[in-house]
């Protein structure tokens, strides 16, 4: 399926004549111009309603929380070429119980789909009680193996191989991997240490470092704990520069709050993810334009007073300036599956979806997705990030005056 970028990429053609005794001079034709809106055609008899599942402010995947106005983003973008997007918005509490209660509301308010803009085990019964609705779940940051549902996030081989790549990169081939409880990283390790106690891992790593048994760490754990794991490690080096690997809960707004607060700098990390961050607004290319697009159609959804976030409590400015491009990415893939099959109906549009490979023609922001396989995003399109404090300046201020990031990552050149 080809979907539509609204008014498509108009190409503006200017003529102009210019006497030079008898002859007439014809420039080339301007440069074409993206824009921000998204068409929906056909579009579906009545409004599309996307599924959002929120997690909790505090516990399992409340890292994620402030990203999710990517949906409102994608909606907005969308609603800019006239279709009608509604949202229903549940919150998942970080327990078995509360995710299953609020999937099945989601699905009694008759969404097309929904986004799950959360991660953890919790999840299994909310996930099933979808499958049995015949519903479609996006799951933009976490990965799942399930009929029904489709990951938007890197896949645990990639990045596991991300992570190698980034070591290789900083040639160090001693790591003192570090996970959370319950997680485990394939990786050929020095030493290993847990993210219980912090300050005391972050102690033995450096007299690790001191006896030459180590020369980088790798961290997997929730955006908190790799962010505190961070603080403790580089307040223990002092003036010493160690490569440190994050997985890619350290994207998040989360991580570089605290890392930011406790007065850390980004030093010298590596993360894993997709060509999507801030810096490649910037790049003169495909991706480059296709985020500069993302980045106005959320700078004037944060200047639009009419706006309302998907919670509909609060104007777009509020919430918007931290969306990310996989929640945007995710709605708009919901979006051209409802226009793939002319219906509202939630098995007509997993159907539809199940068959659609989406790419920036269709409004993705990011690499190109195929829902032909659970895992949507290729391994491919996973790459070695790099961590800087430099802001591109393509988010607006919070209303309070706050920046939306205080870490950003970009694709550094490896050569």
């Amino acid at each position: 399926m080809r979907g539509r970028t609204a008014g498509g990429a108009v190409v503006a053609l200017m003529v102009l004549s210019t006497l030079t005794g008898c002859a007439n001079e014809q420039p080339p034709p301007a440069a074409e111009a993206l824009r921000p809106e998204l068409v929906v055609d056909p579009m579906p008899d009545g409004p599309i309603r996307i599924g959002v599942l929120v997690p909790p402010v505090e516990g399992t995947g409340s890292a994620f929380r402030s990203m999710v106005e990517g949906v409102r983003v994608a909606g907005y973008r969308f609603e800019l070429g006239g279709a009608e997007i509604e949202y229903a918005v549940a919150l998942d509490d970080g327990t078995t119980d509360g995710a299953e209660t609020a999937m099945s509301s989601l699905l009694d308010s008759g969404v097309v789909g929904v986004v799950m803009a959360t991660q953890g085990d919790h999840l299994t019964q909310a996930l099933s009680v979808a499958d049995g609705a015949e519903t479609a779940v996006l799951l933009p940051y976490s990965t799942w193996d399930g009929d029904g549902v489709w990951s938007l996030a890197p896949s645990a081989q990639a990045v596991v191989g991300q992570v190698e790549s980034a070591l290789a990169e900083a040639e160090a081939e001693r790591p003192y991997v570090v996970v959370a409880e319950g997680r485990t990283l394939d990786l050929d390790a020095a030493r290993t240490g847990t993210l219980a106690d912090v300050s005391a891992t972050a102690g033995e790593i450096v007299m690790a470092l001191e006896s030459r048994e180590i020369d980088s760490v790798v961290i997997d754990g929730p955006a908190a704990q790799q962010a505190a794991m961070v603080v403790a490690l580089q307040g223990g080096l002092g003036s010493r520069q160690l490569p440190i690997v994050l997985t890619p809960e350290a994207l998040t707004p989360m991580f570089g709050d605290i890392v930011s607060r406790n007065g850390t700098t980004a030093g010298w990390m590596y993360s894993v993810g997709t060509e999507s961050g801030d810096h490649v607004a910037a790049a003169e290319s495909e991706q480059g334009g296709q985020a500069a697009v993302f980045f106005s159609a959320l700078r004037l959804a944060a200047g639009d007073l009419s706006c309302e976030n998907i919670y509909s409590d609060d104007v777009c400015a509020v919430g918007v300036p931290r969306a990310d491009v996989a929640s945007h990415d995710a709605t708009v893939a919901l979006t051209r599956a409802a226009e793939a099959a002319g219906s509202t109906d939630p098995a007509e549009v997993r159907t539809a979806l199940s068959g659609l490979v989406l790419d920036h023609e269709n409004g993705l922001v990011g690499p190109v997705l195929d829902f032909g396989r659970s895992q949507a995003l290729s391994d491919e399109d996973v790459v070695v990030l790099h961590a800087s404090t430099s802001d591109p300046g393509v988010r607006p201020l919070a209303p309070d005056g706050a920046a939306a990031a205080s870490v950003f990552w970009f694709v550094g050149d490896s050569s």
